[in-house]
């Protein structure tokens, strides 16, 4: 009796030393944010500018609508970008980018300049854009319709990619971003080992193109973007999916902000980018 009477003591003078911690988590100051691509299309230049906003305070996106933005280019090109809504700055005209060619984006904000540069890449159209019937019984992929694509790798390594799928205009990217490089090989969605003229005889010997990860329905629309990238902006979309799949394990990276190429403490970035595209109608 006296051994469960300490015990009880013990239990309630512990429960009775536990109290809340409050942590203050600073917040560093608000810092300009840029989101913005030019590409080897002929379309207006667009870039937005925001401001960071508290880890624990997202509630409100705070634009910037009184800065200077423009863009200037190897081949000539300077293009002044006008504030047109809710943080975006646009150029009057259609502009597009030169494989080869350096584009510099300026920001003048709040008494600082703001900086990025990037080269435009180059890459070759899309060849092929297919569909094809994958049965059941085949591994771990679902039976159903599906959509690739094929095209060519340029001789020298160090080519990077995001591909942009959209099944009757709908951005399809719930697995996130589809990034690819030529270190990829055969497993590439550019599929330059599969032979696109004999896709039955290529399946019937268990040889599978990569698709684009989502089934599809005869009549659908599909339209594929393919856009030429940096390897820095790669391994930056690849930090931002890392944090933005986060889950709260021990397994998760570290909060963090991603690598960029804003100078002068920006945060986002500025890419440049080689876009080709192609699209098709789902046949049965």
């Amino acid at each position: 009796m006296k051994k469960i009477n300490l015990i009880l003591a013990l239990v309630i003078t512990l429960s009775a030393c536990e109290r809340i911690v409050e942590l203050e988590i600073p917040s560093s100051d608000p810092t300009i944010v840029v989101e913005g691509q030019i590409t080897s299309q002929l379309e207006p230049w667009e870039i937005r500018l925001t401001v960071s906003q508290p880890y624990f305070d997202q509630s409100n996106l705070s634009f910037v609508s009184n800065a200077e933005v423009s863009i200037v280019g190897t081949d000539g090109s300077d293009v002044n970008l006008i504030h047109s809504d809710s943080g975006y700055y646009k150029s009057e005209f259609s502009q597009q980018c030169l494989p080869g060619e350096i584009y510099s984006l300026s920001v003048m904000y709040d008494g600082q300049e703001y900086s990025a540069s990037e080269v435009a890449p180059m890459a070759f159209p899309i060849d092929t854009i297919a569909s094809y019937y994958l049965p059941e019984n085949n591994g771990f992929i679902e039976e159903g319709y599906y959509v690739f694509i094929q095209g060519k790798e340029r001789p020298a390594k160090g080519d990077f990619y995001l591909f942009k799928a959209y099944r009757n205009d709908t951005l399809k990217d719930d697995f996130g971003s589809n990034l690819d490089s030529d270190e990829f090989g055969s497993v590439s969605f550019l599929n330059e080992d599969f032979d696109i003229n004999n896709i039955a005889s290529e399946l019937s010997k268990g040889k599978t193109p990569r698709p684009f990860p989502f089934t599809v329905e005869p009549g659908d629309t599909v339209r594929v973007e393919q856009y030429a990238i940096s390897e820095k902006y790669f391994n930056y979309i690849f930090d931002i999916e890392a944090q933005l799949g986060r889950s709260g394990t021990p397994f998760d990276p570290p909060p963090a902000n991603p690598n960029n190429n804003i100078n002068n403490g920006g945060l986002g970035y500025f890419s440049v980018a080689h876009k080709e595209g192609a699209e098709i109608v789902v046949d049965e």
